[in-house]
């Protein structure tokens, strides 16, 4: 509302006489307009290419939160050790370094088809996209990249949760009553001090959902997948240089970001719910 009484030119009041109609034909009717370059609705624009969106998102956190977890279970057990300092290194590399580096790396050294360095063969390469339908494995190799890509930054973040975690159990009573009981190290740092770990691990994905969709738009037009964030931009996608995309196009991003980050935050919300018994209790 507020962008199209700015281009418009009328006051805001006038449009939020609007407001009711706008709401409804938005959200109960999905009516977001007509887009002439792809010659069909933007409604179908956005389903069309929402499958990529949320493959990429959900398999950028999976892989972030499993691979901050496991690292961070190390570290947590193993405090300033060697193992401990090069993952503090490695994570500190992660934080600051904006993700779409890491894939102009991967595509200039090592993609099929156009790496300098060498060309490895599994490794996803631009434009590579399959649709999972028509080939599960082509499919695979063409997120897998993508996946780490995004989940390099939250597993960085995830990792240091979890080392934080796991020192401040590790000398709880039911640590050392596991112990005492002969249970091996391994198992206790999986079954109890891991189980410690994650309601903090799984809140800070919560929070995080935002960056994470903002990484999704980026890497869309890194590794040219045809996700809906990527397609918005028309004149990238119809080779036009100078080309700004429409207030229903603009809409239509910023209703489809935001459901993905209010489902994935509700979903995290609940699992945290569901795993850490504090999160419902009143002091």
């Amino acid at each position: 509302m507020v962008l199209g009484a700015l281009h418009d030119g009328v006051t805001v009041w006038e449009q939020a006489k609007e407001l009711p109609g706008y709401l409804s034909d938005t959200f109960l009717h999905q009516r977001l307009g007509h887009s002439a370059p792809f010659q069909k609705s933007l409604r179908d624009v956005v389903l069309d290419g929402l499958p990529v969106d949320v493959a990429l998102l959900v398999g950028g956190t999976v892989l972030g939160v499993v691979i901050g977890l496991a690292t961070g279970l190390v570290s947590g057990a193993r405090r300033r050790s060697p193992a401990d300092r090069a993952l503090s290194i490695g994570t500190a590399l992660a934080m600051s370094a904006p993700v779409y580096w890491f894939g102009f790396i991967v595509l200039t050294l090592f993609a099929p088809q156009s790496g300098s360095l060498v060309q490895i063969p599994f490794v996803s390469w631009y434009g590579g996209y399959v649709p999972f339908g028509e080939d599960p494995l082509r499919w695979l190799q063409s997120l897998w990249v993508p996946w780490l890509v995004l989940a390099a930054p939250l597993a960085a973040m995830c990792h240091r949760m979890t080392r934080a975690s796991v020192a401040e159990v590790l000398d709880e009573d039911f640590i050392r009553t596991a112990r005492a009981k002969g249970v091996p190290e391994k198992r206790v740092m999986r079954r109890h001090a891991l189980r410690a770990a994650l309601p903090p691990v799984v809140g800070l994905v919560s929070v995080n959902v935002a960056l994470m969709v903002t990484n999704v738009i980026l890497i869309e037009p890194a590794f040219r997948l045809p996700g809906f964030f990527r397609m918005a931009d028309i004149g990238q996608f119809r080779g036009e240089q100078s080309h700004v995309p429409s207030l229903e196009v603009v809409q239509a991003l910023i209703l489809e970001a935001a459901l993905l980050i209010s489902v994935t935050m509700f979903l995290a919300d609940l699992l945290r719910a569901r795993i850490d018994p504090r999160a419902g209790t009143r002091t």
